[in-house]
């Protein structure tokens, strides 16, 4: 059965129903990679798990499973073009009045990853959003991070405030200690700039926290953690 035929199969139960989603993912990959047929291949290679084509070695895994080098490296190369393409593409001034806001844009672009990864939003003086750029990006333990190149976006750009987001590849959004310190820093960095640090989110599978929210004492005069 074709990923076309199962679109008028929306109905039928079992494990092999694909989402709405993963259907338009496939056919996308199959497309941009240039090789007819691929959709389907790719379906039954990952089982049905289409979030693994956002693993970090999915060329190797689709190898394993069967598929050909040439078109897992393919698929392994259009993986990281959306990804690029995600990170880069201009969005409109949307408004990011609220964490709620930011973790909208911020969750369909982290959630699914299996490493961490680091991005800034860079806001103007009404909250408008300048840019969602991706500063860091590390591995399923961490990330290491140099608060200089978390400034940078934001005074390339000219922006007044900024809010940084990763994900927490576990899936767990509660912060570490090590977040809530970078928060503190970066927070006495900013200010010493004359920026805002607006907040800090923490990205989990389908689910969020906010720093600000959970640790506003962060906040306080110098910026130290309680």
């Amino acid at each position: 059965m074709t990923i076309a035929e199962r679109r008028t199969e929306r109905d039928a139960p079992g494990p092999s129903d694909t989402s709405a989603h993963d259907r338009t993912l496939l056919t996308a990959i199959e497309t941009l990679a240039g090789v007819p047929g691929l959709a389907d291949r790719l379906h039954d290679a990952l089982a049905g798990e289409c979030t693994l084509l956002f693993s970090a070695q999915i060329g190797a895994r689709l190898t394993r499973a069967g598929i050909s080098a040439s078109d897992a490296d393919r698929v392994s190369r259009v993986m990281e073009a959306l990804a690029t393409a995600t990170t880069w593409w201009p969005l409109a001034r949307q408004r990011v009045q609220s964490p709620a806001d930011l973790a909208a844009l911020a969750m369909p672009l982290l959630a699914r990853r299996d490493h961490e990864e680091l991005h800034v939003a860079v806001v103007d003086g009404r909250n408008g959003l300048l840019a969602l750029r991706q500063v860091y990006v590390g591995t399923a333990t961490g990330t290491s991070v140099r608060i200089a190149e978390l400034l940078r976006p934001v005074l390339d750009l000219g922006g007044v405030g900024f809010a940084l987001v990763h994900n927490h590849p576990s899936g767990d959004p509660e912060p570490s200690e090590e977040d809530v310190r970078l928060t503190a820093e970066v927070v006495a960095a900013a200010r010493l700039l004359d920026l805002e640090l607006l907040d800090h989110l923490v990205i989990g599978h389908g689910r969020w926290s906010s720093i600000r929210s959970q640790r506003p004492s962060v906040w306080a005069a110098g910026g130290l953690p309680e």
